[in-house]
């Protein structure tokens, strides 16, 4: 196949399809800039590196830091492995015409993984170019001689390569892996057969993930092959939950179904259970945002422990005013909380266009069922609620316990706190000096999560889902069309 016969049917589509293209663009750019300031932060092997933030400046603080930019790029790297999903019933249906038309599975699998890992590929260059960039505009000097970041600092060719040419190479995999039922039986994809039930041995990666956490010995410190375990223990868990969504959603609306009343929570659960893939993964990628966003609340809460021990001890009065006029402690950790939560909202934020599109997809596939629905006298409210229930359903019972996972992960590899408390006693028969003398004991410091904070980032996760299907459900009126019902 000529290269301009390729690159015109990978490209050929729908406004769908675009948005497929720019979601996976954008999300490889942005996956593979966090992944290369870890690396750069990763290389840094100068025995005492002098830069501004001083938490780069300690071997510990500095793998923590790597290990906390990783574990962030989970939210991203799933939302750029599921954007080929965007769109993939019509795209498989058109690819599956090309098939029965003449084209060999060879050459739809390529036209496929063209589209894809070009995509990536433009992203992860945009990354880089984003990478160098920043380290020209930010490779500046204050009057001590101290840069910023570490601008100075390569990241191992290896694991340059590693990304730039992994990350393409396996979304073009993924893509191609898609496919693999299409090769066998295009026929059954044109004429749209029934999709087999979930199975629910996804869930099965979400203890191990935990258990991961769990077995990872940090007290010595954050070494390089702890950085990469702890990675590895986050993918694990949140390929978990994204694969796992499936057989959830299809069990919601199991439940649905026996419990609901009325026709929209009726229509909702027959959709659950009839097509439990239809947006799952997407909605999986916002369970990984309250993952990591428990995981950072789990951090919070640790040191609002540490906080407390320090105010029990006579703390110095400056420390005790800057407590009470409500600044941080201390500003680096300050500050890499708040890092934390900009590239949380800022994944959630990509993750909304994807459900939005997928959900969008979903109604524009449904066109001429709804229109039936409508002619035998359905409302169009009806209609609009039950795509609202298909939607908030899953995440409403997953989104809690997501951001508690994150929180129990990171409570197992943040040490124990304990506070020194002295019990005084009197000395018997003393009169005179100090008669007052006592022991030494350790207080466990319980902390885990501010359940306000927990209830709070799930509400919002919830809330974020409602206003998606709220303007999915505003374009049913123009798919409940009664001139759709004609035949094609």
């Amino acid at each position: 196949m000529r290269p301009g016969v390729l690159v015109r049917l990978a490209v050929a589509g729908t406004r769908t399809d675009l948005v497929r293209v720019v979601l996976t663009t954008a999300t490889a750019t942005l996956a593979t800039a966090m992944l290369l300031v870890a690396a750069t932060v990763l290389a840094v092997d100068v025995p005492e590196p002098r830069y501004q933030v001083v938490l780069l400046n300690h071997f510990d603080l500095r793998q923590t830091v790597a290990a906390t930019l990783l574990l962030v790029s989970l939210p991203v790297l799933v939302l750029a492995a599921q954007a080929g999903r965007i769109g993939a019933p019509a795209r498989h249906r058109r690819l599956a015409a090309l098939r029965l038309a003449g084209a060999t599975p060879r050459q739809v699998v390529t036209i496929a993984a063209a589209e894809t890992g070009v995509a990536a590929a433009l992203g992860s260059a945009l990354g880089l170019a984003a990478c160098l960039a920043g380290r020209v505009l930010l490779h500046q000097r204050n009057p001590e001689g101290r840069l910023w970041l570490p601008t100075d600092v390569s990241p191992w060719p290896w694991l340059l390569v590693l990304i730039l040419v992994g990350l393409p190479m396996a979304a073009a995999s993924v893509a191609a892996l898609l496919l693999r039922h299409m090769q066998h039986s295009p026929l059954g994809v044109v004429r749209a057969a029934d999709t087999p039930k979930p199975k629910p041995w996804p869930l099965v990666f979400v203890p191990l993930g935990f258990a991961i956490f769990a077995v990872t010995e940090t007290r010595g410190g954050m070494s390089g092959s702890v950085v990469l375990r702890l990675f590895f223990g986050g993918a694990v868990t949140a390929a978990g939950l994204v694969l796992g969504m499936a057989w959830l959603s299809y069990q919601a609306g199991r439940l649905l179904h026996r419990a609901g009343r009325g026709p929209a929570t009726l229509l909702a659960a027959r959709r659950l259970t009839t097509d439990p893939w239809s947006g799952s993964r997407t909605v999986g990628v916002l369970l990984v945002c309250a993952l990591v966003a428990g995981g950072g609340l789990g951090m919070r809460d640790h040191y609002a422990a540490q906080l407390r021990i320090w105010l029990r001890h006579e703390p110095p009065p400056e420390l005790v005013d800057r407590v009470r006029q409500g600044e941080p402690i201390d500003p680096f950790f300050a500050s890499g909380l708040k890092g934390i939560s900009l590239a949380v909202g800022v994944a959630a934020a990509i993750a909304a266009i994807g459900v939005l599109t997928a959900l969008l997809e979903a109604v524009a596939a449904r066109r001429r069922a709804f229109a039936a629905l409508t002619a035998v006298g359905v409302r169009r409210r009806v209609l609009a609620r039950a795509l609202l229930w298909q939607a908030l359903l899953p995440v409403a019972l997953m989104m809690p316990a997501a951001v508690v996972l994150g929180a129990g992960m990171v409570h197992q590899i943040l040490p124990e706190m304990y506070d020194m408390v002295f019990t005084a006693r009197m000395i018997p028969g003393c009169t005179v000096g100090d008669c007052v003398t006592g022991d030494f004991s350790y207080q466990h410091e319980t902390w885990f999560a501010d359940w306000a904070e927990v209830a709070l980032v799930s509400a919002a996760g919830i809330g974020l889902v409602a206003l998606i299907a709220g303007l999915a459900a505003a374009t049913l009126r123009t798919r409940t069309d009664l001139q759709d019902l004609r035949a094609a």
